[in-house]
């Protein structure tokens, strides 16, 4: 009897060790937006209006916003991210560190991306000037901030929702306000599952193209030459048209 319940154990271990190491980037990213969907339901719907998954047009390209807040204070613009390890990143670097033990990876920062983001929503509601943007990042994963250096909030998602209501202060806007300001952006949401493969299809060309010309020692953003140079934490490739261009990309 003993001998069949170890099997049994080592069969259920066996199932999830599986099932753990094939997840992809995109159900991880998946699941951390669902921790902070459920968060953002502990919010008063008399006082806050949320808004998950939303796809907007940005140019000729689209951008996937996972929440937006629409507050009495402005619009919180959350970017979500899933990892483990420890993440390492300054707000302005291109790129943030993942080490797991003595593998070292890297991600597009989340803040830069954020921005994004925030840009695309300015273009859509370009009539409400007065409006005050929040962007947020939330580490929903396992993942530990360590030498994360920045002055715009990038929080566990155990600090949203205080960070939500610390910010939310001031009474820029009314209620119906706020409505109109949900319907414009819903409006403008788009939802066709061939939409959302053609954004990931344009997320993974664009991170093709951007490593393709790092390699070619190209900037990505100006597409001037990329120069070797020492700052103080060492040596790092630096955009030739500095200080037009402030791109700068870690040597390894």
């Amino acid at each position: 009897m003993e001998f069949v319940i170890i099997i049994i154990i080592l069969a259920v271990y066996g199932i999830s060790y599986y099932f753990k190491n094939r997840i992809t980037p995109k159900i991880k990213g998946s699941i951390g937006e669902y921790k902070v969907a459920s968060k953002l339901k502990r919010l008063n719907q008399k006082e806050y209006i949320a808004l998950n998954n939303i796809l907007l047009k940005n140019g000729k390209l689209t951008t996937q916003i996972d929440h937006i807040v629409i507050s009495q204070s402005g619009i919180f613009v959350i970017e979500t991210k899933n990892y483990k390890g420890w993440i390492h990143g300054h707000q302005n670097s291109e790129y943030w560190t993942q080490t797991i033990y003595k593998h070292k990876s890297r991600l597009r920062n989340p803040i830069k991306q954020n921005w994004v983001h925030v840009f695309a929503i300015k273009k859509i509601l370009s009539e409400y000037k007065y409006i005050k943007y929040f962007p947020i990042v939330v580490f929903a994963g396992d993942g530990e901030l360590k030498n994360v250096t920045t002055t715009l909030p990038v929080i566990y998602t155990n600090k949203l929702i205080r960070t939500i209501k610390n910010s939310n202060v001031d009474k820029n806007l009314t209620y119906e306000q706020m409505e109109m300001i949900s319907n414009k952006l819903l409006e403008n949401n788009i939802s066709d599952r061939k939409s959302s493969k053609n954004h990931s299809s344009q997320v993974k060309q664009q991170i093709n193209e951007r490593n393709k010309k790092e390699k070619q020692r190209i900037c990505p953003r100006c597409e001037n030459q990329l120069i070797e140079k020492r700052g103080k934490y060492g040596k790092f490739y630096g955009c030739s048209n500095y200080p037009k261009c402030r791109y700068t990309l870690k040597i390894k």
